[in-house]
């Protein structure tokens, strides 16, 4: 059963995991890198293990789709590179673990209740930071005001403005824990396109919930796939309804 005692337990044990995690990387060798991932592996499957089927293969998927991007924006692309010029092996694991946590801090009671005052506050701030990069930079953030406008589209549009909130403002501490102790760093120019971007990009935290929004739709995808070939092709196209977030508004403390 998901709690709001079960969902804190896991946000702060990964917060815990990033501040503790992220300093050790800073100074590791590339087999002291790879000794670490087995923490965060580690901690991803327990986790897992305790969650509803459809958050696990919600989260299965956005690893995987999260690795594909990263291998393309960082290993071919170029638009940021780790320290080790590598994609550790502990990326996919965070991932998948800042998702889960994502997905659990937006179910919690006390945010539901306030939903439409944090996703107002998060695009304000937003938008305030994404203005500052433009102006206040030698070179304006370019890719900063793209992310944004794509933040701003999900929340005004999307069906979960809570969780993109949410994975908006993690995502933006995230970027400046982890740029700030040098784990990877941002191109100020990125490659190919000459876009001028920040050191984090101001909108990046725009990333998950377009992530997010293209897993339900691959997994709704593949789930009326499966349907259609279990009823021989006569499944309806729309009876199996995309992973969503848990419903905990009334889940035990």
């Amino acid at each position: 059963m998901v709690t709001t005692r079960g969902s804190l337990a896991l946000l702060f044990s990964f917060v815990g995991l990033v501040a503790i995690g992220l300093p050790l990387d800073r100074a590791s060798s590339l087999p002291q890198q790879s000794a670490l991932s087995v923490l965060p592996w580690t901690f991803l499957v327990i986790a897992l293990s305790l969650q509803p089927r459809t958050i696990q293969v919600q989260v299965v998927g956005l690893v995987v789709l999260a690795t594909i991007l990263e291998c393309v924006g960082s290993l071919i692309w170029g638009a940021y590179t780790y320290r080790l010029d590598n994609l550790p092996l502990y990326v996919p694991a965070a991932h998948g673990l800042f998702y889960l946590s994502a997905l659990r801090a937006a179910s919690l009671p006390l945010l539901q209740r306030h939903a439409r005052s944090i996703v107002i506050a998060t695009a304000a701030g937003a938008s305030a930071w994404m203005v500052y990069g433009l102006i206040a930079k030698p070179l304006p953030d370019l890719l900063g005001f793209a992310t944004w406008a794509i933040f701003i589209r999900f929340v005004v549009r999307g069906r979960y403005p809570l969780l993109y909130a949410v994975s908006f403002v993690m995502t933006t501490a995230l970027e400046l824990y982890g740029t700030s102790l040098g784990i990877w760093t941002w191109s100020p120019l990125l490659p190919v396109l000459m876009l001028p971007a920040g050191n984090p990009p101001t909108g990046i935290g725009a990333g998950y919930a377009a992530m997010d929004a293209l897993t339900r739709r691959i997994i709704a995808r593949i789930e009326r796939s499966r349907a259609t070939r279990r009823d021989g092709g006569t499944a309806d196209a729309g009876a199996v309804p995309p992973a969503s977030i848990p419903d905990t508004a009334h889940a035990g403390d």
